[in-house]
């Protein structure tokens, strides 16, 4: 059955605990096939500009891909969390000399670099806690990615990828309506596109 709302704070909890408790061994072998198949997915859908994350809680680990697509000029982003409390998302520029500090989160961001518009993506990485098949994403629970994508909901472009293991695939969940779906996600089994 569908899962109401309350419990889907119980699942991310739970969802976190079996990210957190890969061993290091399985996490390095799961983030290299990730970031096998990511880069297979940037060559074939010949993307040139990335929406990137920095890989915080157990969230897979990209960091070497990016670097890599820095170094062959692709245009690299990453989130910005708004120092308020509104919760609002912004992508900034990410280049080799870029500072980073660190957010309330403890997540780095890009100190001082210039505003990327989030339509000017080919592709968009999200980190989650689950998904399911039918592209729905559970994410932290602070709503920044879907505030962030409501005019690009019905869009394909950027294309919206979740990244993650194959163990935080879960039942098909309840989708709000102001959730924004996945086009797609990779995990270390591959890259999987979903259909409506």
């Amino acid at each position: 059955g569908q899962l109401p709302n309350d419990s889907k704070s119980i699942m991310r909890i739970e969802l976190r605990t079996r990210r957190c408790s890969l061993s290091e061994a399985s996490r390095s072998r799961f983030d290299e096939s990730i970031r096998k198949h990511l880069q297979q997915l940037v060559t074939a859908s010949k993307t040139r500009s990335v929406a990137c994350y920095w890989p915080f809680n157990g969230e897979p680990d990209i960091l070497l891909l990016c670097q890599q697509l820095m170094s062959n000029c692709h245009l690299l982003a990453l989130p910005v969390v708004a120092h308020n409390t509104d919760n609002l998302l912004t992508f900034h520029a990410w280049h080799e000399n870029s500072t980073l500090v660190k957010n309330r989160y403890g997540i780095c961001e890009p100190a001082q670099s210039a505003l990327v518009p989030v339509t000017s993506f080919d592709l968009l990485l999200m980190p989650l806690v689950g998904y399911d098949m039918s592209g729905n994403r559970i994410g932290m629970g602070a709503g920044y990615y879907d505030r962030h994508l409501e005019q690009l909901r019905d869009s394909t472009a950027p294309l919206r990828v979740g990244i993650a293991y194959s163990l935080q695939e879960i039942d098909p969940i309840e989708k709000n309506k102001w959730d924004i779906p996945l086009h797609g996600v990779v995990n270390e089994r591959g890259w999987f596109t979903f259909t409506g």
